[in-house]
């Protein structure tokens, strides 16, 4: 069996490599990435139009993604332009089963960048057989965006003795985060199983709101200071402009948002309860 990784050095990219050849010891894993580092990797470039050095491929799976665009590194590129290359040389690999990545909450609606495309990928993909998306919550692994977004409020928190001023909203909304083992088990199975055109959610079996987050990284001495959305709504659109890395405007929009769903075909596959998170949010925000 001969297994591509697209995105392979990625955060959920690694981790998926690695459970991947663990899983399938026989396989011919290549991890793909412009740098063509970490564990089998292969150096190579999604944009370019001959894909045929791969020769025959079994399984794509496809964990290529940006949380903030970057000069060329448009949402519209990594989350839908790539999709199409794979599309145009699935043939010529043998037409592969495809393992999609992509996000709980995409929607070719949503006013978030990041969302609609990764709503248009899925549209895409679900006109094709043989497809399988995972549209997975926060994925846990070390030191993820989020983990670095609360350890910042932390700081500013400290600055403010302890008070911290936040948008209402983002601290009512629900999230499900899930470990990014579970995502990589999810994806060995639906190779395992031949499963074919399904559309998993990977939520894990908590819930959280950045309040409860904020309790964890300040030890529950951070005092909030809640301000309603129809006041913070036009600075904050201001912040994001100046000061991107605090806060983008994706990010503003989905924080606010619930990203929470059923996991009932979750546990089917993986045939059993997906793993606790609470430990790694202790660890990572101690």
């Amino acid at each position: 069996m001969k297994i591509l990784i697209l995105g392979g050095s990625g955060q959920i990219g690694t981790v998926i490599t690695r459970d991947v050849v663990a899983a399938f010891p026989n396989a011919e894993v290549l991890s793909c990435s412009r740098s063509g580092k970490g564990l089998n990797g292969y150096k190579f470039n999604v944009f370019q139009k001959d894909w045929s050095a791969f020769g025959k491929i079994d399984v794509i799976i496809n964990s290529v993604g940006i949380i903030a665009e970057e000069g060329d590194n448009t949402f519209e590129k990594i989350h839908i332009d790539v999709v199409r290359n794979i599309l145009k040389s699935r043939e010529s690999m043998g037409n592969p089963k495809i393992i999609h990545i992509s996000v709980l909450g995409a929607d070719i609606n949503s006013k978030s960048g990041y969302a609609s495309t990764k709503g248009v990928a899925n549209d895409i993909l679900k006109k094709e057989e043989n497809v399988n998306i995972i549209s997975p919550s926060f994925v846990c692994t070390p030191g993820t965006m989020m983990i670095g977004k609360l350890k910042m409020l932390h700081t500013m928190a400290k600055w403010q003795l302890n008070f911290l001023p936040c948008p209402a909203h983002f601290l009512s909304a629900k999230f499900q985060p899930i470990m990014g083992e579970d995502i990589a088990e999810l994806v060995i199975e639906m190779i395992k199983q031949d499963l074919k055109d399904e559309h998993v959610y990977g939520t894990g079996p908590e819930i959280y709101s950045l309040e409860d987050w904020i309790n964890i990284v300040g030890k529950g001495k951070i005092k909030l200071i809640r301000i309603p959305k129809w006041l913070i709504d036009k600075p904050f659109q201001l912040i994001t402009i100046l000061f991107p890395f605090i806060m983008n405007k994706d990010q503003y929009i989905l924080l606010g948002n619930d990203n929470i769903h059923e996991n009932s075909d979750l546990k089917r596959v993986l045939g059993r309860e997906p793993k606790s998170t609470r430990n790694f949010w202790e660890v990572e925000l101690s």
